[in-house]
């Protein structure tokens, strides 16, 4: 019996550890051909993703414990009607309760199940999980609709709305300033790390925090490789990080090293290919392009709290060298002022002391 059968063997309370599981993982959830080599090269990157599903099983089995019943063979299954799309919800629950053991099933069992399944494949975070507390209303795949549109892109699915398409289209520009370190340095827009895809770049505590999405080695294992119309969507989601985290000379930029290891997230978010002046223009985004506009309005309202971000603040460039050209003045004026002030009473002394030396 190979490595595999036992992996299928394994139940899902078993942790993913060795790099050949992790391998067989990938290539059974993703339907993708990752060598080991590949594994070895961006292990720190995929150590988020099996991170995440380790949180989502262990959510899964504080909704129902009998997951910790089921195996991998069950989820792989499961997945794999997920991704074949040919069901909605309420065929595949039907499918779920035929498939495991009937002893453990139980009427809530299929659904905790399912939106397990669908959370790891769909980078979504679907149902109501203790273990993430999502800023925006929970994600609920309804009984009647498909989890993603499919080929043909017309059946009522959760993907289309959770991710609508806008309706219009607005004039902001996106510039090369328009980072994430910049948010935090001069806008006062702390970021936060999300593992929900549906709170990309979601504006929170009014408007002071921003939701960054990070797994980007998954989104391109998810959608690259596949002619579905979601490809699109993890597309754009890898084109709005590299928007807001552009690398720097082919490396992840200093400030997001620094965020990596504090919050150990996907290196890959820092290496996205660098957008173009074409590329950052709004119209290019569809998916994110109301929550790209609500950002970059927050971020141009927001004024200087401190002289740290009135240091940094360039965006009006002309007010911002007048601005410290008068402070270079104040400062200059005030230092010869003192200068002189204290050279007069020097002066006035020395003419003292030269009076009382006379008597």
């Amino acid at each position: 019996m190979g490595v595999f059968d036992n992996l299928l063997e394994l139940r899902l309370s078993h942790p993913i550890i060795s790099k050949s599981l992790k391998q067989q993982f990938l290539q059974e959830v993703f339907h993708t051909n990752l060598s080991l080599d590949e594994i070895e090269n961006t292990d720190r990157a995929y150590q988020a993703f099996f991170t995440r599903f380790h949180s989502l099983r262990n959510a899964a089995a504080n909704r129902h414990r009998a997951i910790d019943s089921c195996t991998f063979a069950d989820f792989f299954w499961v997945v794999k009607l997920l991704r074949n799309n040919i069901e909605p919800r309420r065929d595949l629950e039907k499918a779920v309760a035929e498939r495991l053991d009937k002893d453990i099933i139980h009427a809530s069992l299929k659904s905790v199940f399912i939106d397990f399944a669908a959370s790891v494949w769909s980078l979504l975070i679907i149902g109501r999980s203790t273990a993430y507390n999502s800023y925006d209303d929970p994600v609920v795949w309804e009984a009647s609709t498909f989890l993603h549109p499919g080929l043909n892109n017309q059946q009522p699915n959760l993907i289309n709305t959770v991710f609508p398409l806008p309706s219009f289209l607005d004039a902001v520009k996106l510039p090369q300033s328009f980072t994430a370190a910049n948010l935090e340095k001069i806008g006062g827009i702390q970021v936060l790390w999300t593992d929900n895809l549906a709170d990309h770049l979601l504006l929170r505590d009014d408007d002071t925090k921003v939701m960054l999405f990070h797994h980007v080695s998954a989104l391109r294992l998810l959608y690259y490789p596949s002619k579905l119309p979601v490809r699109d969507l993890a597309d754009e989601t890898i084109r709005s990080l590299a928007l807001l985290i552009p690398p720097t000379l082919g490396a992840a930029s200093p400030w997001f090293e620094q965020q990596q290891r504090e919050h150990h997230l996907d290196s890959e978010a820092g290496r996205c290919d660098r957008l173009n002046s074409s590329e950052r223009q709004i119209d290019k985004f569809h998916y994110w392009r109301e929550r790209l506009v609500l950002l970059k309005r927050t971020y141009d309202d927001a004024e200087p709290k401190n002289l740290s971000q009135l240091w940094w603040d360039d965006r009006k460039k002309t007010q911002w060298f007048t601005f410290w050209v008068a402070v270079l003045v104040f400062i200059m004026t005030v230092f010869f002022g003192v200068i002189q002030s204290v050279a007069s009473i020097v002066q006035a002394w020395a003419s003292v002391k030269s009076l009382k030396a006379q008597d």
